[in-house]
């Protein structure tokens, strides 16, 4: 901004949504928190500080990210390799390297799921979490929704029974045999995938299938 910085070893001061605090850099890119009169709100030698909303922070220490408040109150504990927000939405996604984790943070900075080996990808009007055996949806703020609420124009549902995959009607009457290792939901098409034996098939609304899993 053009201000002078009277601590010769900041070599840079940042804004945060927050104009009570900034987050400072020194020569040694050691990162902390100040508030406005420069007096030293946090300070424990993190390599790096990100502001994400209110009094929560992300930080990294040791190759490791969580979160924080303006206390030093961990919040979410330093064991992540990433974690960022998902645009767009009030969540945010981290990730543990060593076994592809991957966990759900609501605003509240709450860890509402935790999945192995997963992809998260964000739709028009929800958030997919999905691995190889299971998937669920989320609304913007982190709450789950069903596919009964994403999808009402849809005739059939995916459902998981006794650890194999099914259809049920909006009533929740089986309609499609839970036979298989994993299924998606119908797209606008009016068309599911369905897994057995490793092999992907595709089936319709009306429970017929239009390709064997081959």
């Amino acid at each position: 901004q053009g201000n002078k910085i009277e601590n010769t070893d900041i070599i840079s001061k940042m804004k945060t949504d927050n104009e009570n605090y900034f987050i400072t850099v020194d020569r040694n890119d050691t990162y902390r928190i100040v508030d406005k009169d420069e007096n030293v709100i946090i300070d424990n030698n993190y390599s790096y500080i990100e502001h994400i909303s209110g009094e929560y922070f992300i930080v990294a220490k040791d190759g490791k990210n969580g979160i924080i408040d303006l206390t030093g109150k961990s919040l979410v504990d330093l064991k992540y390799s990433s974690i960022y927000e998902i645009q767009g939405t009030n969540l945010l996604q981290a990730e543990k390297n060593n076994n592809k984790t991957v966990s759900l943070i609501n605003s509240d900075m709450e860890i509402i799921k935790t999945m192995d080996n997963a992809i998260v990808e964000k739709k028009d009007n929800y958030i997919i979490m999905y691995s190889e055996d299971e998937f669920t949806y989320y609304d913007f703020d982190g709450n789950e929704k069903s596919a009964k609420d994403l999808f009402p124009n849809n005739k059939l549902f995916a459902k998981r029974i006794n650890d194999k995959w099914g259809f049920v009607d909006v009533e929740g009457n089986l309609k499609v045999q839970n036979e298989y290792e994993m299924v998606t939901d119908f797209n606008e098409y009016g068309y599911a995938g369905i897994k057995q034996d490793g092999k992907w098939g595709v089936i319709n609304q009306e429970g017929e299938i239009i390709t064997k899993p081959i």
